[in-house]
């Protein structure tokens, strides 16, 4: 079960995401070759491209829900309030919205929503429902804009699949059948839901919808066992190359199925792989498409010519026309398509591949199909970050036609080293080395019912590369010996972020966290432009108590400070611990020369406190002793040398 069953709500809006870019660029992390020009705005690396105070944000913006489909196969898309329909969809209430983020600026292929809550209120402003979502990171990015992004700038889309967790059901909950089926259906009181994201602004349009994406989503029942963040179901994959370059888009790529053998009821979701016109999500396209069931195995790869098939030869069985319209179709019924097929097609289903077809003048061209052998393994855990020492699961879920595999082994293995790169500021760091910085077994246990898991455990590695904390490693995974093709092996590599070593010292000083709190400063100028300059020790600790809040708070809460969660475990309680100490221990080596000299003063008889460049200085703290000290702590890296020496009484 999953989105995709029924009892069902389908909503679309928009989503906002205010993404920082400073910290998209990897030649910005270097402390040494920053330039105040890298947080202004402007293409290229010597700027920070296109939205540099940006504050990673991610939230609901004017979505409504746009139709419900009930336990028995009924539909309601307008009408009675009761069903729902143009209810809204919102986020948090009284607090901050949740966070989009990429794992590295050298992985942003599986940018992450974090913390963020979903409520499903009414007219009145009453909440009806609300979850949180649990964190998950988009898969199966793919081409959705035939004419590109010439006016947004993103032509690609991606699905984030997660569970709404801690369901909350709102005292009119009871009223609406729709949320009466939902509750009685799913589970562990959480729900299934998919977000499609499209249409997405980096580019500042004239039509004002910077930053703002187009959203369609699903919330179906969770039931206990299933996958988090993703689909366990069937999946048709793209075959059809668009234009003559082996290298074009490949529209219908990706695009998750159910077929349900006691109903015969078919659910396709098209709201990720539909080829739209625009970034609005409208539907342009006005070709004949067939759904098929293939009657011998097919295995090509995808190709700019494609497969012709032909049925007098018996070469396809017709399931029906794809039901779809041009204009607002996806924003409207969220791309999922419905259809209850015939006992004898059922049948044939369970055990074949299903195919879309394109017809031209009769002749039915391969758009997309199923794996040959109805196979299909995903990783649940597919994003990580990993601290040194620490050991993480990766759970995998194997199907065969839609059924738990009951066979098979999976093989994993880590990508090759990748060197580093030229840049016009500086080195760009390579990937996946040292290759013993993580440990696994390249063959996870034997699948049980459709399920295995191995682990991942997180080495010691010290910087490799250089100004960049920790290291990115991608993993793939396949299933072993068991005669794929390219389509049967998930799209979705393992993506890991191993943190660099570090030990929490016991008496942290500032320049233990220096170097991170102003690559920070660097990197989030919304943060040192408009709250806490992090690069400057004074500013930190006269706003200690906000920041040990926010260094403090769980990682998926919004407040949680690193916003992008690349601040190691480590390093984190360091800063905290160092922020709990209010900077006592900077001085340290300064008190204990003092402690020495008056302790030889005592001996002697001298009324001196110590000498430094043959001056004797007096108990008695003099100008002079307070500008020596200043001077003294800003060699050590504690002050500017020029300093105030009236700001030394705030310290």
């Amino acid at each position: 079960m999953s989105y995709l069953h029924l009892p069902r709500i389908i909503f679309s809006g928009d989503f906002i995401s205010d993404v920082s870019t400073v910290n998209n660029d990897p030649a910005h992390y270097n402390n040494d070759t920053f330039r105040p020009t890298f947080q202004d705005f402007g293409q290229g690396g010597t700027n920070g491209w296109w939205n540099p105070e940006g504050g990673a944000t991610f939230n609901f913006q004017d979505c409504t829900i746009q139709k419900v489909c009930y336990s028995d196969g009924t539909v309601a898309d307008s009408g009675s309030m009761l069903d729902l329909i143009g209810e809204f969809i919102m986020g948090a209430e009284g607090r901050s919205a949740g966070k989009m983020v990429d794992l590295d600026p050298q992985q942003q292929m599986v940018s992450q929503l974090w913390a963020v809550t979903l409520r499903i209120v009414n007219a009145e402003d009453e909440e009806i429902l609300s979850g949180e979502l649990h964190p998950t990171a988009f898969r199966d990015l793919q081409m959705r804009q035939t004419a590109g992004g010439k006016l947004n700038g993103q032509p690609r889309g991606a699905s984030w699949t997660s569970i709404l967790q801690n369901v909350k059901w709102g005292a009119k909950a009871k009223n609406y059948k729709i949320l009466a089926e939902l509750k009685a259906a799913t589970q562990e009181n959480c729900l299934s839901i998919n977000l499609n994201g499209f249409g997405y602004y980096y580019n500042h349009a004239p039509d004002g919808r910077f930053s703002l994406g187009r959203l369609l989503g699903s919330i179906g029942p969770y039931f206990t066992g299933e996958p988090k963040t993703f689909a366990a179901e069937r999946r048709l994959f793209g075959t059809k190359i668009s234009g003559t370059n082996e290298n074009g888009p490949t529209f219908f790529s990706l695009t998750n199925f159910s077929f349900d053998e006691k109903t015969n009821l078919l659910s396709i979701d098209f709201g990720n792989s539909f080829p739209i016109g625009d970034a609005m999500g409208t539907v342009t396209i006005a070709n004949d498409y067939v759904l098929a069931i293939s009657n011998f195995g097919l295995n090509n790869a995808p190709d700019s010519t494609p497969l012709v098939l032909n049925y007098q030869e018996g070469e396809f069985t017709p399931i029906g026309d794809l039901p779809y319209f041009q204009g607002d179709w996806l924003n409207k019924t969220g791309g999922i398509i419905d259809l209850k097929i015939p006992d004898p097609l059922g049948k044939l289903l369970a055990n074949n591949q299903l195919i879309l077809l394109q017809m031209i003048d009769g002749q039915a061209n391969l758009i997309a199909r199923e794996s040959w052998n109805g196979l299909n393994v995903r990783a649940e855990q597919m994003v990580q970050r990993i601290n040194a020492d620490a050991i993480h699961p990766v759970d995998f879920h194997a199907s065969k036609w839609g059924k738990p595999l009951q066979f098979g082994t999976i093989q994993i293995a880590m990508a090759k080293k990748t060197d580093p790169t030229s840049g016009p500021i500086c080195p760009i760091p390579g990937n996946n080395f040292p290759q013993n910085g993580l440990t696994f077994d390249t063959t996870a246990p034997i699948i049980t019912n459709g399920k295995t898991q191995m682990n991942i455990t997180g080495g010691r590695i010290n910087c490799p590369r250089v100004y960049i904390d920790g290291q990115i490693y991608f993993l793939s995974y396949a299933l072993e010996n068991s005669q794929t093709d390219y389509a049967d092996s998930s799209n979705d590599a393992i993506s890991v972020y191993l943190f660099d070593y570090f030990e929490v010292p016991k008496k942290p000083k500032w320049t233990d966290i220096q170097a991170t709190m102003q690559q920070f400063s660097n990197l989030y100028p919304i943060m040192s432009k408009y709250l806490v300059d992090l690069g400057n020790r004074e500013a930190v600790l006269a706003r200690k108590e906000i920041l040990l809040f926010a260094f403090t708070q769980d990682i998926n809460s919004p407040m949680y400070m690193p916003v992008t969660r690349d601040l190691s475990e480590s390093k984190r309680l360091t800063i905290v611990e160092y922020l709990k100490s209010d900077g006592k221990y900077d001085n340290e080596k300064i008190v204990e020369e003092k402690d020495v000299a008056a302790r030889a003063a005592k001996k002697t008889g001298k009324v001196s406190s110590g000498k430094t460049d043959n001056v004797e200085i007096t108990a008695a703290p003099s100008e002079f002793q307070q500008k020596l000290v200043v001077a003294m702590r800003a060699k050590m890296g504690a002050l500017p040398a020029s300093e105030d020496i009236e700001d030394l009484t705030k310290l």
